[in-house]
């Protein structure tokens, strides 16, 4: 084994909500609601930090410029949510 992780030692991933707003092309991860922003953002679920960078990457390799449906976007997100969650159970 090349490296040992000490579980007292791990960090916890931190997971944030994940909102899209389909008529301003915006996406926003976040710990805090956004009932208190005049911009309408539609509710995912939740990623990490690095699950998020990798779903922004996804989009931009498949829609670059282009705008993007929120059912496009909710495809993606869940096809990529699923990824991660069977990755996770092949590494633990």
């Amino acid at each position: 084994m090349l490296f040992q992780i000490q579980s007292k030692n791990t960090l916890a991933m931190k997971y944030r909500k994940v909102y899209f707003d389909e008529e301003n092309q915006k996406v926003r991860w976040t710990m805090n609601a956004t009932d208190d922003i005049d911009v309408k953002y539609e509710y995912l679920g939740t990623m990490s930090r690095v699950e998020m960078d990798l779903l922004v990457e996804v989009l931009w390799e498949l829609y670059g410029d282009n705008n993007i449906t929120f059912l496009e976007f909710a495809k993606i997100f869940g096809d990529l949510r699923t990824f991660c969650d069977q990755l996770k159970r092949i590494t633990s």
